[in-house]
């Protein structure tokens, strides 16, 4: 019996956070594996403003809360500008491929994994800084957190 299947688009899932390694991980996907068709999901993470204690009189609450709005607006606005060189990239791309770039607030491998889950992924691929053993064990690892806490395969690319 033959397929009548047509070629199913690949879901991929890029972090970035504006660093040689992300765009290294970009690039890489662009000469490895980039196929027409691809859904190219770039995401960005970027960390919420915390909010200050409230104040006892509501007064100064409000006027905290108007604050701390302003903080994460900005903090939306410098991911958007994360964002944008990827944008630039894959609009000058040489296949037809489908692309969105998010941003969201929240620690970056949540952020990642939440991600590919609700968009179906069938490949994250991200930069590794190459840290050593002790240093990713003490400062965490974004990579590691992804790679344990997803069931999406994952190709860490390594310092250049």
């Amino acid at each position: 019996m033959a397929s009548t299947k047509t070629h199913e688009k690949n879901t991929i899932v890029i972090p970035v956070d504006g660093s040689k390694n992300s765009h290294r991980a970009f690039t890489w996907y662009c000469e490895h594996l980039l196929k027409e068709n691809d859904k190219l999901i770039i995401v960005h993470a970027y960390a919420v403003p915390p909010m200050q204690a409230a104040k006892h009189s509501s007064v100064d609450f409000k006027n905290q809360l108007l604050e701390w709005q302003i903080l994460v607006q900005k903090a939306e606005e410098k991911a958007k500008k994360v964002l944008k060189p990827f944008e630039d990239i894959a609009k000058s791309l040489k296949v037809q491929v489908s692309s969105r770039f998010l941003y969201a607030g929240g620690a970056a491998g949540e952020v990642v994994v939440k991600t590919a889950k609700d968009e179906g992924a069938s490949l994250i691929i991200i930069g590794s800084r190459g840290l050593g053993s002790i240093r990713r064990t003490i400062m965490g690892s974004v990579s590691d957190y992804i790679v344990h806490h997803t069931s999406t395969p994952v190709i860490v690319v390594p310092p250049g």
